[in-house]
């Protein structure tokens, strides 16, 4: 029972925070906008007219096609490309003119200039000299219809049509269903990889911000003595036991909450038809798939954060220690590529294994493509046992780290508390 009090004390604290309401609010529009940001950042960034100076050695022709060609324009109606020939002999006057080239690029008069030699239909090679090298938007379109203009040639000077040989070549539309247990449902590499990307960073960022909660409470209780109060009237174990029950009760408000909000989006998602269906619809066993591995790598990372917070006396201390599992953490937002191509390989089902991975890793598996079950239970039994485990550990760390100030214990040391606990 005064494990509840304590949890229920943990819980009430700090959803009567205004960090808790902020951050409950904003935690989705900030995960919104880093999904959706660089996509818009892209579009949008493209905006800009590209000044561009074309040396076309083969006579100008080229020139001409590209000036035909790059006809695109922005939103405010201006052409997107502002392109002038630049007549030279040779190589030998390109490189005289050059320097005076690159000096107009460095003071912006032009944004860059485009290098076609007299040889490239057979060599196929041109250079782009420019400041902004990265704007792939503009480079690809000038690269795309330089590419046109080049295999045009190569096909007239072997007696074919460029037009009848591009809508012989015209790629075709393929359309993936995804077919599991016999049921045929759409899908695809966007869908999958963009579905699999919110969940992972919802758990991701969830475990890991509730996970070092605990450690935070545990060093700032500590420092303020109130801990030597409560250690008084409850056993250790029953202090740590509340504070992770209580804490992980919050995350699962915020996530009842999130839901409410989701929810609502995806009957207007599914209500609006098209893409924005596909993007909305998600499985109820998806959800409680979700709950399950957020509850089990809650309580498998926030053990371990516990038993640091009770070694630390302040937070910086506290930041040393707990990177390797932060790292730990970390691994599973950097592998989705890797599993999404190959959910049933062996390297996802391994890495799925490790109980440092497995929330994540597992349950980014059920989603793209869900495994045997015998892998699911395994992996849970696998993060039962590896919670208990931890949950001793921790447990006797804490119960002498939490009373121990001054110089924080080196490895030894705390190798003698878990054997003396």
């Amino acid at each position: 029972m005064k494990l509840l009090k304590i949890a229920k004390r943990e819980y009430l604290q700090r959803v009567k925070r205004k960090s808790f309401l902020i951050g409950t609010i904003l935690g989705p529009v900030l995960m919104g906008v880093m999904i959706l940001a660089p996509a818009l950042i892209l579009n949008r960034g493209g905006q800009r007219q590209t000044r561009l100076e074309i040396v076309d050695m083969t006579g100008g022709s080229i020139y001409g096609e590209l000036k035909e060609s790059l006809s695109d324009t922005l939103d405010d109606g201006r052409m997107m490309f502002d392109i002038s020939p630049l007549e030279v002999s040779g190589r030998d006057e390109f490189e005289e003119i050059k320097g005076e080239l690159n000096r107009r690029v460095g003071e912006g008069i032009i944004d860059g200039y485009l290098v076609i030699p007299s040889d490239i239909t057979t060599e196929g090679k041109a250079v782009f000299y420019g400041k902004r090298v990265g704007d792939i938007k503009s480079i690809g379109r000038i690269k795309s219809e330089l590419t046109h203009s080049v295999v045009s040639r190569r096909l007239s000077s072997e007696g074919m049509d460029y037009s009848v040989v591009k809508d012989l070549i015209e790629k075709v539309d393929l359309k993936t269903i995804q077919v599991e247990k016999g049921e045929e449902k759409e899908s695809d590499f966007d869908f999958l990889y963009f579905s699999s990307f919110i969940f992972i960073m919802m758990l991701y960022m969830t475990i890991l911000m509730w996970g070092i909660a605990v450690e935070r409470s545990i060093i700032e209780e500590k420092n303020n003595r109130i801990i030597e109060v409560l250690l008084s009237s409850v056993k250790p174990f029953d202090l740590l036991g509340g504070k992770i029950l209580g804490v992980g009760s919050v995350g699962l408000t915020q996530y009842a909450i999130w839901g409410v909000f989701a929810g609502a989006l995806s009957a207007y998602g599914l209500s609006m038809g098209g893409t924005i269906a596909k993007f909305s619809a998600f499985s109820p066993v998806t959800i409680v798939f979700f709950i399950v591995y957020y509850l089990l790598g809650f309580l498998f990372y926030s053990t371990m954060f516990a038993g640091i917070g009770a070694i630390c006396n302040t937070d910086r201390e506290a930041q040393q220690l707990q990177t390797p599992v932060v790292m730990a953490l970390a691994f599973t937002i950097i592998v989705p590529m890797i599993i999404i191509q190959n959910p049933d390989g062996t390297f996802a089902t391994v890495v799925s294994m490790i109980p440092f991975f497995t929330p994540i890793v597992m349950f980014m598996r059920i989603n793209i493509l869900t495994p045997p079950a015998w892998q699911i239970a395994l992996s849970i039994l696998i993060m039962l046992g590896s919670i208990y485990i931890a949950g001793q550990v921790a447990a006797k760390i804490f119960r002498i780290g939490i009373l121990m100030y001054g110089k924080r214990p080196d490895a030894r040391e705390i190798l003698k508390w878990i054997r003396r606990a």
